[in-house]
């Protein structure tokens, strides 16, 4: 079949650049980084949810989590500042899908974490 696009949903289109971040992660970092990079990937989404994501954000700013928040960004397909300005600044329901959006994209973050650093805690 020549010239067949393939269409992809979001969620296959998120799950894809989060395999190469954590994919990518997984080999930069070793040892203790790599394990704290496992950890806060694996709590991020249950932390969006009970603490709500603007509050996430600057928690992980305040740990100095910035990889994370990079590879988090790239999943939604924007930059670390931008996705902590629109966090702030969105209106009600904008921040509600943000919220949604970031959640899922941490899922696919934690579960790639999960299968290739080898966190089993």
């Amino acid at each position: 079949m020549p010239n067949v696009k393939t269409m992809t949903t979001r969620s296959q289109q998120w799950a894809e650049e989060a395999f190469l971040r954590v994919d990518a992660r997984s080999t930069q970092l070793q040892g203790q980084p790599r394990n704290e990079y496992a950890s806060f990937a694996k709590s991020f989404p249950s932390l969006i949810h009970t603490c709500g994501l603007v509050q996430a954000l600057a928690f992980a700013e305040a740990k100095k989590r910035r990889d994370y928040l990079k590879d988090l960004a790239s999943v939604l397909a924007t930059d670390p500042d931008r996705l902590l300005e629109q966090s702030r600044r969105l209106d009600l329901m904008g921040y509600v899908r943000l919220s949604r959006n970031a959640i899922e994209a941490a899922g696919w973050l934690k579960r790639y974490a999960e299968a290739l650093m080898g966190d089993k805690s």
